[in-house]
């Protein structure tokens, strides 16, 4: 059965520009927009990288807090002056660091960026200063189950030694030290293999400031920086797992499994099946635990991609009473998609969700910009969200009881529950 609208996906097709160093640019143009959005994608600077814990997060955190011209005080004072703003991300495997900025304040506003960007200097006084806002965060954290079953997961999947599993103790902030950030910086901010993202009101001059400011640096002169590699070949065993924590009021679940990653054939199919069993409101997960039983005010499940490997994962929060049996349900669900046939509506409803996600997800030059880093990131086509949407389409009842039969193997998946010890067991 397919009762799919007809319409056509945005383009990604990017407009491309080189600077005269060699960076590449990919410009997502709309005129009639106020604002332009510049972001700077370093596809190896993410958390996997880091030989010293924390060096990648205080990096991205502080690489605007502070040039070799200017405090951290004048910059914040000067990006504020002009109604701009900078928006920083990082992940287990990239970084990237996001200016939003009025036109008419571009040639005022471009050496800021560029000291930000080429001119960090992680001032000892500013990393002190964030070291102890991420001790007081740590501590924080570790008294909310849902982190700490977030953490634990992790680990339990990947492995403890494994860069995706990796926990940061308090012991760690005491090891960090400048000189880390600095290498950290040098090795892995490089414009040398970074790309710049640009969407909004590209105007005529605008790509030969560009051009002036990060341009003029002979990337040849430097090494690319090496991708650290990050073992796929993962053999973990799957545990079950509680975590006690005293006096908490509710208790949080994770179960779940290494899985595939975007570059596999299966992934768009199994993000189907993802949307069915717990992505969205009107999944099975919620009608079943959260409105049926009432054990949850919530609950979900994700398939998440790295380049080489994947996650899939339910995620809940629930009255600490009623913990075993809102595991008891979420294996019932599975067990379900593994046997019987998704009804014609009910998977209708599921693709209707999908196609209008994906659809507001590429509304806009700034959304085409943000979906367009993934291609990037996983060296994906341009015409990866249209392939999606045909999956979305075609897929059948069939095709999700093979996928659940060969991906939710609940024998190999592991179950992390974190809660007040009188109460889970």
């Amino acid at each position: 059965m397919n009762n799919s609208l007809n319409f056509t996906l945005p383009s990604l097709e990017a407009k491309q520009y080189v600077l005269d160093n060699g960076l590449k640019v990919y410009a997502f143009e709309n005129n009639d927009m106020g604002v332009i959005r510049m972001e700077f994608f370093f596809p190896i600077a993410g958390t996997a990288s880091q030989n010293k814990i924390y060096s990648s997060l205080l990096t991205n955190n502080l690489i605007s807090e502070g040039s070799k011209k200017h405090s951290a005080i004048e910059i914040a004072n000067h990006i504020d002056y002009y109604g701009a703003f900078i928006e920083k991300t990082l992940d287990k495997e990239t970084a990237s660091v996001c200016f939003y900025f009025l036109p008419k304040y571009q040639d005022v506003l471009m050496p800021c960026f560029e000291e930000i960007i080429k001119e960090p200097i992680f001032y000892q006084s500013e990393m002190d200063i964030y070291i102890s806002k991420l001790r007081q965060q740590y501590l924080v954290n570790n008294q909310k189950t849902d982190y700490i079953s977030r953490v634990a997961f992790n680990e339990a999947i990947f492995g403890a030694k494994h860069p995706f599993g990796v926990i940061g103790s308090w012991e760690d902030f005491d090891l960090i030290q400048r000189e880390d950030v600095i290498d950290f910086y040098n090795n892995f901010y490089s414009l040398n293999g970074a790309s710049i993202i640009l969407a909004g009101n590209i105007n005529k001059g605008f790509i030969s400031l560009l051009n002036k400011s990060f341009g003029n640096e002979d990337l040849q002169v430097k090494n690319t920086p090496a991708i650290k590699p990050i073992p796929t070949n993962i053999d973990t065993q799957p545990i079950k797992k509680t975590i006690h924590l005293a006096q908490s009021v509710q208790a949080s679940i994770r179960i779940g499994n290494i899985s595939i990653s975007s570059n596999n054939d299966d992934f768009m199919s199994l993000s189907v099946l993802n949307c069915l069993l717990g992505g969205y409101f009107g999944s099975r997960l919620m009608s079943n635990i959260r409105q049926d039983k009432g054990y949850t005010y919530g609950i979900g499940s994700a398939l998440y991609s790295y380049r080489d490997v994947g996650a899939f994962y339910i995620v809940a929060d629930v009255k600490a009473e009623y913990c075993q049996n809102a595991i008891d349900e979420v294996y019932k669900e599975i067990e379900t998609l593994h046997t019987q046939r998704v009804g014609d509506k009910e998977l209708e409803r599921v693709k209707s969700y999908m196609r209008g996600d994906l659809l507001r997800s590429l509304d806009g030059s700034f959304e085409l910009a943000n979906n367009f880093r993934p291609l990037l990131k996983y060296e994906l086509p341009t015409d990866y969200y249209n392939k999606f949407l045909e999956t979305i389409n075609y897929i059948s009842p069939e095709d999700l009881i093979m996928l659940s039969n060969k991906y939710l193997k609940i024998e190999k998946m592991t179950e992390i529950r974190v809660g007040n010890e009188t109460i889970i067991t």
